[in-house]
């Protein structure tokens, strides 16, 4: 009769213990889900309020962490270029977006401890750029002036193969009207690429 009392004594401490490392753990993973949600765009005043900021992260892993980001609705930018690699043991040219700023994402928050806590648990980020626990602020009109930038180098550096064909241009006769073929008078025709 004692053994079984004492058998009994014991699974109630265990289960108590386990009920309490389980009320720790939902209220970390509630805590956990309240910093993710203080860092996503849909904070009330977020556009009169967000400032971009520059976060670390291990190089090769920006485009995937950008998506990660993004999918759990985290405003965030990584700039890349487009690589036209050379064709290699009979095997095609491709083309490969490579990041800007290896190891760097720019990222859009309300300025806050939560926001910040937030950003870093939400993804594979090391760190944000800053001094003494205080991320630095992106200048307003610098990051302006790096989107737009960004946007007129995807403009130009277009390919040929992203433009959607002109049926209705083929056959036609055209002049050039700038670079080194310019006032020519050429016949529109498809492309055998």
């Amino acid at each position: 009769m004692m053994q079984h009392n004492r058998d009994r004594n014991q699974q109630t401490v265990i289960s108590n213990e386990w009920l309490l490392t389980l009320a720790r753990v939902t209220a970390a993973e509630a805590r956990r889900k309240r910093q993710i949600a203080m860092a996503r765009r849909e904070r009330p005043d977020f556009d009169q309020l967000a400032r971009w900021v520059v976060a670390r992260c291990k190089s090769g892993l920006e485009q995937a962490i950008r998506d990660a980001l993004t999918e759990r609705g985290i405003e965030c930018w990584c700039p890349c270029e487009r690589l036209r690699l050379p064709p290699r043991r009979r095997k095609p040219a491709i083309v490969v977006e490579r990041p800007l700023f290896r190891g760097y994402l720019f990222v859009r928050v309300i300025p806050d401890n939560e926001a910040y806590a937030g950003l870093l648990r939400a993804s594979r980020l090391q760190s944000l750029m800053g001094q003494d626990g205080k991320p630095y602020l992106m200048p307003e009109v610098l990051m302006r002036q790096l989107l737009l930038s960004a946007k007129t180098a995807e403009r130009r550096h277009m390919d040929a193969g992203d433009v959607p064909p002109m049926s209705d241009m083929l056959g036609k006769q055209v002049t050039i009207r700038s670079g080194p073929f310019a006032d020519f008078v050429v016949t529109v025709c498809q492309s055998a690429l």
